[in-house]
């Protein structure tokens, strides 16, 4: 097939799980099609030799873009002179552009939902989530298909947005490898090394963008709660290390004075710290979407122990005994699951979760649908 996407975020150079999930896709999809993909000016200069499809940065980083009713005629050149069999969007943001291009060019759209936003923003304590409801329920209903990377926001769009079930798709956060890759060589000693740690401590690892409201939360969780019990669990025998990048000032400024804490901003290799820690934590307690950390880790046969809504999204079935999860704000399951793992062996985890969340398949899926 010939697609044309069109991605209404900067997401290249990828870094965040979000833009490294949109990269993921675009760059699967143009292993077996045609792709040219429409987005906004990269944060900083990329070879567009190194992806498989092709780029046209064609929007400028301004708020206005999503409205930019300018932008459509452009558009509808654009998709006609590429000859696109089919139109792809990432999140509903520019969604209203849809019924002109299926009227104009008779091509089916599909687009790819991350989060159900509108539920999203609720969680967050926005007063206008109503409104994002109208918005997003009359998106996806314009869509000939609507993927989802959640099973739970899958049902939740069938059921609160009346799509057809045959108008959807899961397709899940996807990971590269089909199998367990090749630890990081000594991962554990370079940590060690690296930030000073002691050789005894159980390493804790918890990372994301952390000027994300949801995860500097977490962060907050890690402080007031998760920190206190394991230091009256453990003493001083841990170290929490915590990665990722735009932290606000009052968190680093807390954390400074907390001695078995480690905030290290974004890390260049976060490979090394999933394989070198003992465990990763994901007490995250809103938001939408699956949490696209926790899947990373757990691809590199790492265990991670998460609150629910942290968890959510992930097929536990898949996981073995790698994926732990305590109810939301129950901070001592949480830590006695902690504890529980640092004095139990861990099983192989199952050559199920690879096929669940490899790339690879996940894209042979989609366009089986997309053809049918």
């Amino acid at each position: 097939m010939r697609i044309y996407a069109i991605i209404s975020y900067p997401f290249l150079p990828a870094t965040t799980g979000g833009e490294i999930s949109t990269q993921n896709i675009l760059e699967y999809m143009a292993r077996v099609n045609e792709m040219m993909v429409f987005t906004v000016d990269p944060y900083k200069p990329i070879d567009k030799k190194d992806f498989s499809f092709k780029i046209d940065f064609g929007m400028r980083f301004k708020q206005s873009r999503y409205a930019n009713i300018f932008l459509l005629p452009k558009l509808l050149t654009k998709i006609k002179q590429f000859k696109a069999d089919a139109i792809f969007f990432d999140q509903p943001w520019m969604g209203w552009m849809i019924p002109f291009f299926k009227w104009f060019t008779g091509k089916q759209v599909f687009i790819r939902s991350n989060n159900i936003e509108y539920l999203r923003f609720k969680s967050m304590g926005k007063p206008w989530w109503r409104l994002l409801y109208v918005y997003e329920r009359f998106v996806y209903r314009q869509s000939n298909l609507v993927i989802f990377v959640s099973d739970i926001d899958q049902h939740k769009a069938i059921t609160q947005f009346g799509l057809g079930l045959n108008q959807t798709l899961l397709t899940p956060y996807g990971i590269p490898q089909s199998e367990l890759p090749t630890k990081v060589v000594n991962a554990r000693q370079l940590l060690l090394e690296r930030h000073q740690l002691l050789a005894e401590h159980k390493l804790l690892l918890f990372f994301a963008t952390l000027s994300y409201k949801p995860n500097y939360d977490a962060v907050a969780f890690i402080k007031d709660e998760i920190y206190p019990r394991l230091k009256q669990q453990m003493g001083e025998q841990f170290s929490i290390l915590i990665c990722g990048k735009n932290l606000p000032s009052e968190l680093v400024q807390g954390l400074a004075a907390i001695k078995n804490i480690h905030y290290l901003g974004f890390v260049e290799d976060i490979e090394t710290y999933i394989d070198g820690v003992d465990v990763m934590i994901n007490p995250i307690l809103s938001g939408g979407g699956v949490k696209t950390k926790a899947i990373d880790t757990l691809g590199r046969g790492q265990t991670v122990i998460s609150t629910t809504t942290g968890a959510e999204g992930i097929n536990p079935n898949v996981c073995g005994d790698h994926l732990k999860v305590a109810k939301d704000q129950d901070w001592d399951a949480f830590i006695q699951l902690v504890q529980t793992h640092f004095g139990s062996n861990r099983n192989p985890l199952p050559i199920q979760f690879f096929e669940t969340y490899s790339w690879t398949g996940i894209i042979q899926n989609l366009m089986k649908k997309l053809n049918v």
